[in-house]
């Protein structure tokens, strides 16, 4: 009798907890809550779990939404992927590259590879370049994405290499892009080393003080394993997990406390769902606009002057194997609207339904009044392929045995100049919610990889249960470049930094 006195005594103290997004953020939370007995319950708008980590299977063959890798510095979550998928978790050889003029070069640079495939001519172009910016940019400071790299590398490897294939994924100009988003994605690079490094006939490879990672973790069905493994064990957990739902209503108390909010599910029928606590990773900007009452003015100005690049992914079979042996490639070059291109058989040949085969996705980055939006999907299928063929990556439209191709709306946030004077009035008047957390790329505004995101809903979930009183938004606050390997120059041996680490130095 007293035995069941006190499994019914912590039944009732279990704690709610209703998740926004069953993304890779929201999962891990969901994860996490769920085996500390939360009562998880999360909501998501897409047919499958993963979010834009998701895997779409089609015809027997599996396409992400645009590709995906599993690479990370933090010991615990890497240590949570092994654990979820263990033998499905297997090693991929890297190989990414980028595409110009009808040549490929490999990625991240490296000069020795630029002294093999460029011209003479262009060569000297692109040291004269630097030479010019290294004195007359010495001192002055960048504002903006353009300055920041002419400065560090000199204009002409800024329009081969930068410009074309940012403004393709941005939509605006580079000179309207902040000069912190090249210092965080293309930290500690210096010209002069590589080059120096490049010619040099010493060149020893231990000595290098960054390194690109030749290797990395991937599911052996597609990214989306991973999340439909998550899923399933906060299901078996006793977590419920509803697709096809969308947020319409964020009821809260005096902006303190989300007491509920009204979900529709996929016949657009609205249920009320009370909340004791609620993590999000929709975009901030839907978070604001679901918000009732509604907040001041000056909230919604700031949430209307941020906004989110969309994404189009074109999944293609075709009917030929090797087409090319890259991971991915950056296309860089402005006579196609592509932006990358993937070949799924170099991730995984269990991805394939035919090993004769290949599964390609073509990215598209776009805003949804654009035109290439509105475009029939047959006729951006077409269009793929046939920028393929002008790539030379297809010979033939032959080859070509089904597409289909996925939309996918406020997958990028654009940290344009200004953005974050926007951002931080939305961030400080969110923080007020005491039984709320912002995760993920799109709850939190930030362009995150996806162990980024994972960790700040392990550190929501955390912060919620009492057992970790680090900040979610502090992750990866310190702009950490992850292609890189840090080296720890006595012992001559790699040493990788978890983001714990780097949460203790921001």
């Amino acid at each position: 009798m007293i035995k069941y006195c006190q499994q019914l005594t912590s039944f009732e103290m279990l704690k709610k907890y209703t998740i926004i997004g069953a993304g890779p953020s929201g999962l891990a939370a969901g994860l996490e809550l769920s085996k500390h007995n939360g009562q998880v319950v999360i909501f998501d708008k897409n047919e499958v779990v993963g979010g834009l980590a998701r895997t779409h299977r089609h015809k027997g063959y599996s396409f992400d939404v645009g590709p995906h890798r599993f690479y990370t510095k933090n010991s615990e979550v890497l240590a949570l992927w092994k654990e979820i998928l263990k033998d499905e978790f297997i090693e991929v050889d890297r190989l990414t590259r980028i595409y110009y003029k009808n040549r490929l070069f490999q990625y991240p640079i490296q000069f020795h590879d630029l002294l093999n495939t460029l011209t003479p001519w262009e060569i000297t172009k692109i040291s004269s370049s630097y030479l010019f910016a290294s004195i007359f940019y010495r001192f002055r400071k960048p504002e903006t994405f353009e300055d920041w790299i002419v400065k560090n590398f000199g204009r002409t490897l800024y329009e081969m290499f930068f410009k074309t294939y940012t403004e393709k994924v941005w939509g605006i100009p580079c000179d309207q892009i902040g000069a912190e988003w090249a210092a965080q994605r293309i930290k500690n690079l210096n010209f002069f080393e590589a080059a120096r490094n490049a010619l040099s006939k010493n060149r020893n490879k231990n000595n290098k003080v960054k390194s690109l990672v030749e290797k990395f973790y991937y599911p052996r069905h597609g990214a989306g394993q991973m999340h439909e493994v998550m899923a399933e064990r906060i299901q078996k957990s006793g977590g419920k997990i509803h697709l096809k739902s969308r947020i319409k209503k964020i009821n809260h108390h005096n902006f303190t406390r989300v007491d509920n909010i009204v979900v529709t599910d996929e016949n657009n029928k609205p249920k009320t769902v009370p909340v004791d606590h609620l993590l999000s990773s929709m975009p901030i900007t839907e978070f604001i606009d679901c918000l009732e009452p509604a907040p001041s003015k000056k909230i919604i100005n700031a949430s209307k002057a941020l906004y989110y690049r969309d994404h189009i992914t074109v999944n293609l079979v075709i009917n030929r194997a090797n087409l090319f042996k890259d991971n991915w490639i950056y296309v860089h070059s402005p006579e196609v609207k592509m932006a990358r291109v993937a070949n799924y058989n170099n991730f995984s040949k269990d991805m394939l339904a035919n090993k004769n085969s290949s599964a390609i996705s073509v990215e598209y980055f776009v805003f949804q009044k654009d035109q290439l939006w509105q475009m029939k999907d047959k006729d951006i299928i077409k269009l793929a392929i046939d920028e393929l063929i002008k790539m030379n990556l297809l010979k033939k439209k032959e080859h070509v045995v089904s597409g289909f191709v996925i939309r996918e709306t406020e997958s990028y946030p654009t940290y344009y100049m200004g953005h974050q004077e926007h951002f931080d009035v939305i961030k400080n008047f969110v923080k007020k919610f005491e039984n709320v957390e912002l995760i993920g790329r799109g709850g939190q505004y930030k362009y995150n990889n996806m162990d980024h995101a994972v960790y700040s809903g392990l550190l929501a979930a955390k912060k919620m249960l009492g057992t970790s009183n680090l900040d979610p938004w502090a992750v990866n606050e310190d702009a950490e470049y992850l292609e890189e390997k840090r080296q720890e120059q006595k012992k001559n041996i790699n040493v990788t930094v978890p983001l714990s680490h780097e949460l203790a130095q921001s």
